[in-house]
């Protein structure tokens, strides 16, 4: 707990990452439980801790009728036992990929403190190159595969467009991704500071606010899911798509972090497969942000699309 002066006015802020960390993992739905290097956004450095990830073993063999390794990416929320909460919400995605021959790989990014997603997109789409990298070493694989969720496909398309993926990705199969990006108030799920003059909401979308750097310090990937962000208007800019990559988007109409459904995570784009899951399956009940990964029509969609040509 740290009282911030008479800015306050008398009020206090938790700056603990870790308390941070669970409201805004909440708020965008936590889970049970080519690149033109001028127009890359980059975060002054220093500015936030460095970030860990979770690496899988690489020790699969992908079978002949399904050679790409599949990179598996969650999104923003994976908090505690990250490694568990994301082998249980890709579950069906993980054993469907494997019941065809494939190599589903599970990979945690941008991980500070207990939380993963927490770094600026910029670092963790840095992890994610240097991952691929590793994958098309160890395997011997001409590309990989992604399937992504909801934040995972932000850092997914920022490796594409601005650190030079596209020549190893095939495909890009995403489940309610962050493409134009969510809002102050989605994003915080509710949550906000007792007494604060301009509420949470406020304090997030004011970039000049000091009070943002120090209140959200250390979940600066969760500042770049927001719509107009420094990341998210330099990826939609000239077009978000990489050429030779497939996009396929399954947006879910219960989403209630990105809103409106389906115009957040639509990719603009006539070659990209755009679809509902509630028009796809429609005996199938009404899905929401977190639960669309788990759901077993979904992962058939994924998988659907990874055998796709």
């Amino acid at each position: 707990m740290k009282v911030i002066g008479s800015a306050l006015r008398g009020w206090r802020v938790r700056t603990s990452v870790a308390v941070m960390a669970a409201a805004l993992a909440v708020g965008m739905g936590q889970a049970v439980g080519v690149g033109q290097a001028g127009a890359m956004p980059v975060h002054p450095p220093g500015t936030q801790p460095v970030s860990g990830t979770l690496e899988p073993a690489l020790d699969c063999v992908p079978a002949p009728e399904q050679p790409n390794p599949v990179v598996i990416l969650g999104g923003f929320g994976a908090v505690g036992d990250i490694r568990a909460t994301l082998d249980k919400q890709m579950a069906g995605i993980t054993g469907g990929i494997r019941d065809i021959g494939g190599c589903p790989l599970i990979f945690g990014y941008g991980i500070i403190g207990p939380m993963q997603a927490a770094a600026p997109v910029s670092e963790s789409a840095g992890q994610l190159r240097d991952f691929v990298t590793k994958v098309l070493a160890a395997t011997g694989a001409p590309k990989v595969d992604i399937v992504a969720h909801s934040s995972g496909a932000l850092i997914a398309n920022y490796y594409l467009k601005f650190l030079h993926g596209g020549p190893s990705v095939d495909r890009a199969v995403y489940l309610a991704p962050v493409t134009a990006g969510t809002n102050a108030a989605t994003l915080i799920g509710g949550r906000d500071l007792p007494g604060s003059p301009d509420g949470l909401a406020g304090i997030l979308t004011d970039a000049t606010n000091p009070l943002r750097d120090t209140v959200f310090r250390g979940v600066q990937g969760a500042l770049d899911c927001l719509a107009g962000s420094q990341v998210t208007t330099a990826l939609l800019a000239g077009g978000l798509t990489v050429p030779g990559v497939h996009y396929s988007v399954l947006a879910t109409r219960g989403d209630q972090v990105l809103t409106p459904p389906g115009t957040a995570s639509f990719i603009d784009d006539p070659t990209v497969e755009n679809d509902f899951f509630e028009d796809l399956y429609p005996d199938a009940g009404l899905s929401t942000h977190a639960t669309l990964p788990m759901h077993p029509d979904a992962a058939g969609w994924v998988i659907e699309r990874l055998l796709t040509e």
